[in-house]
């Protein structure tokens, strides 16, 4: 007896592509665009200067900016209470000695994108994290990186952010 086959016709949509994980992937890539969208219009506006040298008046524009589209898109304060709770953590201490905790919080936010992949808010936090977190070199500039996630967060919950 001839082994049965599991293609059937039907797994076709009408336009002739595949449905199933085809399908879930081309949903998760036009989810994605929200955040893609909002990232790429405000990176021209950003400073790695605010990590390197500190704030200033357009980091709070861009702040609130960043805060408002989170809190839109459904970013809930669990969703990154352990990033942050670390974050306050490595800040108490001293930053050289806490490096690679500092360092292990990229992966981490992966992580929490990876586990809510449809929150644009999320992903938006993430790409913000991954770009401004390469200029943390020490106690100062992890500083002015604390200051500026603060500032967005501030944000986040001024206009809705919620647990």
């Amino acid at each position: 007896m001839a082994k049965q086959d599991n293609y059937t016709p039907q797994s076709r949509n009408a336009n002739g592509s595949w449905q199933g994980r085809d399908a879930r992937n081309n949903y998760r890539n036009e989810e994605a665009s929200a955040a893609d969208r909002k990232f790429s219009e405000l990176q021209t506006s950003f400073k790695k200067e605010w990590i390197t040298q500190g704030a200033d008046e357009q980091l709070i524009t861009i702040a609130e900016s960043i805060g408002v589209f989170l809190a839109r898109k459904g970013l809930t304060n669990s969703k990154i209470r352990s990033i942050y709770g670390e974050i306050k953590r490595i800040q108490m201490g001293e930053f050289e000695k806490e490096k690679p905790s500092f360092y292990l919080l990229r992966p981490k936010v992966a992580y929490a994108v990876g586990r809510d992949d449809k929150n644009d808010g999320l992903k938006l936090f993430k790409k913000v994290f991954d770009y401004f977190s390469i200029n943390v070199t020490d106690q100062r500039t992890f500083q002015n990186f604390c200051n500026l996630l603060e500032a967005i967060l501030a944000y986040h919950r001024a206009n809705g952010g919620k647990d």
